[in-house]
C-alpha cells in the first residue's frame, strides 16, 4: 500500500510539473535554408483569450470555435545580421506539437524580395499566413482560414 502512495505521489508530481511546464512561452529558432531563419515566440494565454491591452481586436485565427489557449508573441525573419519583425495579430494557437520548418515556405523574388508562407494548426482551426518582405520590411499580404486556401498554400 505504501508503494502505491509512494507511485502515486511520484506521478502528481511528474504532472504538475509538466504541466506547469507547458505554461511557459515556447521560444525558438527555425533555419529555413538560403540563409533565411525564423524566430518565435508563443505564449499562454490562460483565461485570457482576445486582445489584450494594446493590441488591436480582430478574427480569432486557429480554433474551431473554443478559446484560444496560446498566441503568437514574436515571429522574426532573420537574413543574415538583418531582422525583420511580422504581423501576427489574430494568430492563435499556432502549434499543438514541436514547430517543424516544413510548416513554411520561403521563395527569394530577387535580391531585394522574398515571401514567406507559414502553415499554422493546433488540430483543430487550421490557417495560412504569407508575408511579403522587401527590403527588410514586411508586411503580412494574407491570414486565412478558409480550407481551400489553406489547402492550396500547403501543396505549393
Amino acid at each position: 500500500m505504501k508503494m502505491l502512495a509512494q507511485l502515486t505521489a511520484g506521478y502528481l508530481l511528474f504532472v504538475g510539473c509538466a504541466c506547469a511546464e507547458s505554461a511557459h512561452d515556447q521560444v525558438g529558432r527555425l533555419d529555413l535554408g538560403q540563409g533565411i531563419q525564423i524566430e518565435y515566440e508563443i505564449i499562454p494565454l490562460g483565461n485570457k483569450a482576445g486582445p489584450q491591452k494594446n493590441e488591436r481586436a480582430g478574427p480569432i485565427f486557429g480554433t474551431d470555435g473554443g478559446a484560444p489557449h496560446t498566441k503568437l508573441k514574436k515571429l522574426i525573419l532573420r537574413q543574415g545580421n538583418k531582422k525583420t519583425s511580422l504581423e501576427i495579430s489574430c494568430m492563435y494557437d499556432p502549434w499543438f506539437e514541436r514547430v517543424d520548418q516544413s510548416r513554411f515556405r520561403v521563395v527569394v523574388q530577387n535580391r531585394r524580395s522574398l515571401t514567406l508562407t507559414g502553415v499554422f494548426s493546433d488540430a483543430a482551426g487550421s490557417y495560412v499566413a504569407e508575408w511579403l518582405i522587401v527590403d527588410g520590411l514586411g508586411v503580412r499580404t494574407l491570414l486565412s482560414n478558409e480550407p481551400s486556401v489553406v489547402r492550396e498554400k500547403l501543396v505549393r
